[in-house]
């Protein structure tokens, strides 16, 4: 490994993401900053757009945002975009 990491801010409060992207980002310098991220609603493309956009200027530099949309189409598209309360 380079003695020079890249770095990146991870915007999460979730402990076990932050472990799961360390883990998988080992060529970086991840480190975690914890911003209340607004919930956009949405296309899951347009919610991540959003979310990283506001991530960058409360960070101001290079940034990596987790989202997840979950959808049951035969229950009428519940619970829609938000999943965090299903």
């Amino acid at each position: 490994m380079s003695s020079t990491l890249r770095k990146i801010t991870f915007v999460t409060g979730n402990a076990g993401k932050l472990r799961e992207v360390k883990e998988i980002l080992k060529n970086f310098e991840v480190t975690n900053v914890d911003v209340d991220l607004n919930e956009y609603q949405g296309e899951p493309e347009f919610i991540a757009e959003r979310k990283c956009k506001e991530a960058v200027e409360a960070v101001r530099g290079p940034v990596l945002v987790e989202d997840t949309s979950l959808c049951f189409n035969a229950m009428g598209d519940c619970p829609d975009l938000i999943s965090s309360g299903f």
